[in-house]
């Protein structure tokens, strides 16, 4: 959504004065020096000299294009006129409003000033021109002026009428303190509106970085950091070009086209991840195509549009219309797709979106529509540079501005809106979380009970706020002792709330054999519907060190480094006839029977698990040392550490 300046195109009346002979006698405020001018093509330095003899010269009218008075392949053009001053006429200046191409501007024979560049290519528009007339070159009389310009970068064919002076421009001269405020004023004009729309777009700006800074798992923030800067820049470099009569060189022209691509790309990445959708190959393909049409166009615009002006030409119409074609996708596909995921979904966010995207798409269609009809004859060349301006007196405010403006603005409020909502869903989640969390730590307190007679040690290290492992310890009066160790599949609230529900239902359980806990288990979380599975190893410990275990889907016990066999079953919540078969040992005094999660074996450093080999040796440790064993290599999953022995 970057603005291109209004440049001041509003087309006034201007006298037809009659070049040979201006009057300016007052000289008490600014003449307009009018829309007649004496004219003739080519580059000859003499003809800046007030005795040069131009009476062979053709009458042009600037409201007219050069190639409907004659002209032709249109490169270096002289303009001249005589202005009768009074005698002794002193502190004067000159403006020229308005012009596409390159200036250099010559009173008397005398160098007063240049605009743009004459070096091969040229400059592509200047604005608000002024330059001091010194007095030493006012003489008396009649004052010569004379414009060199440069216009082969508007109009190679003659056939456009901004091609040199023109329709838009103003030739101003008068006393250098009007002059200078008049210059002051169009330049006022000409780039409040610019300079507003760039500020709003670069405070939108600000506001995304502390977003995307803020909040670094919402990556649509980034994104359209990204957006928003590369459209800042494009418009600052539009400045550039126009205030500054940047020459549009190969550099220029690259800088441009990457600047097109990173918006065009950041752009629809940010709306895809607002909307939730996969980045499927189509997404790839897509950016394939536009890395191929954007620099393609870029370099057809300058190379040949650009120093021909061809307007409506067949190639030029082609090539836009296939252009357009390609970036559809991009400019209406994206508000329509934000519609319809919205609609579909009851996605409030993808409404929001949906607005500023329709206003770029508008903006974009309303140009090119109006070039259109102009390549079809059906309007003239004043309806094209008309189309873009705002019909007001104070301000040169072109309607892409406006379109801008309310671009920027209705972003601005789809991130205050957005944001507003994830803080509160974040607030919300938050308290949830920690209800959880207590709920959780008091449960798991109360899976670890006394235990006389046996030396049991414990190590929980969860790897997020909440975790998804869980284990219990429960004494009984006859002796024995049950343990169980078990991991829920996924992550985050949902599983720290599956963690508490089994970790009550085990408080609950009245069975101590193995098999039979986990087959209730597995009832009561089939009866809870669809809540993933859970792999859980269940031990009896009897007083004599006999002991019998069941395993569903879990990493089986080991006893003095050694791994237990035990045959393969099913983890909890999948199947409802499913039953665990128990696995009968002894435990000898001073052996250590070790129950894990596989967060110990899953740990990661960089590519490399820690794996199953290393339990061999690493479960003859003590539980804390197995979890920080565990957490050093490098942890990614819950850890869950339950060592057993007799006393």
């Amino acid at each position: 959504g970057a603005a291109m300046p209004a440049l001041a195109q509003r087309i006034v009346a201007r006298p037809a004065l009659n070049p040979r002979s201006i009057d300016g006698m007052s000289m008490g405020a600014p003449v307009n020096l009018g829309s007649v001018w004496l004219a003739k093509q080519g580059d000859n330095p003499a003809w800046a000299s007030p005795g040069f003899d131009d009476s062979g010269w053709r009458t042009v009218n600037t409201s007219l294009s050069l190639g409907q008075q004659g002209m032709k392949h249109v490169d270096a053009v002289w303009y001249r006129t005589h202005v009768r001053v009074p005698a002794g006429a002193r502190n004067l200046a000159l403006l020229l409003t308005y012009m596409e191409g390159s200036a250099e501007v010559f009173v008397n024979g005398a160098r007063i000033g240049q605009w743009g560049s004459f070096a091969p290519g040229g400059s592509k528009v200047s604005i608000g021109w002024f330059g001091d007339i010194p007095d030493s070159v006012l003489g008396s009389g009649t004052v010569t002026v004379a414009i060199r310009t440069r216009a082969g970068l508007a109009s190679h064919n003659g056939d456009l009428p901004t091609a040199g002076l023109t329709m838009l421009s103003t030739v101003l001269l008068g006393p250098r303190s009007e002059i200078r405020n008049t210059a002051a004023l169009l330049a006022f004009r000409s780039y409040t509106s610019n300079w507003s729309n760039l500020t709003l777009v670069l405070l939108v700006l600000l506001i995304t970085v502390a977003l995307a800074l803020a909040l670094r798992d919402e990556p649509e923030y980034r994104m359209l950091a990204i957006a928003l800067a590369a459209a800042a820049a494009h418009q600052i470099l539009q400045f550039r070009e126009v205030a500054d009569a940047l020459p549009r060189t190969v550099p220029v022209m690259a800088l441009q086209t990457a600047i097109a691509l990173v918006t065009t790309i950041a752009t629809i990445e940010f709306v895809r991840l607002v909307l939730r959708l996969r980045k499927s190959r189509w997404f790839t393909i897509y950016y394939a195509v536009l890395i191929v049409v954007v620099p393609t166009a870029n370099l057809f615009v300058g190379l040949y549009w650009e120093p021909r002006h061809a307007l409506n030409d067949p190639l030029t119409v082609a090539m836009s219309l296939t252009a357009q074609a390609i970036m559809a996708p991009a400019i209406l596909g994206l508000p329509l797709l934000a519609m319809w995921v919205g609609w579909r979904r009851r996605y409030v966010d993808a409404l929001l979106l949906s607005v500023p995207l329709l206003i770029n798409a508008a903006v974009s269609y309303y140009s090119f529509v109006v070039y259109l009809l102009y390549a079809g004859h059906l309007v003239g060349i004043h309806a094209v540079l008309n189309a873009n301006q705002v019909p007001t007196s104070v301000f040169d405010v072109g309607w892409n501005e406006v379109f801008s403006f309310a671009f920027s603005i209705s972003i601005l409020v789809f991130l205050v809106i957005r944001t507003i909502r994830l803080a509160r869903a974040r607030a919300r989640a938050a308290s949830e979380m920690q209800a959880v969390k207590t709920l959780q730590t008091l449960l798991m307190a109360r899976s670890q009970q006394g235990t006389p007679g046996y030396r049991v040690e414990t190590a929980y290290r969860p790897a997020a706020e909440v975790g998804g492992d869980f284990f219990l310890v429960s004494p009984d009066q006859d002796g024995s002792l049950v343990a169980i160790v078990g991991d829920v599949s996924g992550k985050g609230l949902l599983a720290a709330m599956r963690v508490s529900m089994i970790l009550g239902a085990l408080n609950r359980e009245s069975s101590r054999e193995p098999s039979e806990v986990l087959e209730r288990l597995n009832r009561v979380l089939l009866s809870q519907g669809d809540l993933g599975f859970t792999t859980a190893c269940c031990v009896r410990l009897e007083a004599n060190g006999d002991f019998r275990f069941a395993n569903a889907g879990h990493l089986n016990p080991y006893v003095d480094g050694q791994e237990m066999d035990a045959p393969g079953a099913l983890p909890l919540g999948i199947r409802a006839d499913q039953n665990y078969t128990c696995v009968t040992g002894r435990l000898e005094a001073g052996q250590r029977m070790v129950l894990l999660s596989d967060g110990v074996p899953e740990a990661r450093a960089k590519r490399e698990l820690l794996g199953f080999e290393k339990l061999l040796e690493l479960t003859r440790l003590q539980a804390a040392e197995i979890a920080d064993a565990a957490q050093r290599f490098g942890q990614e999953d819950d850890i869950t550490v339950l060592a057993l022995a007799l006393a």
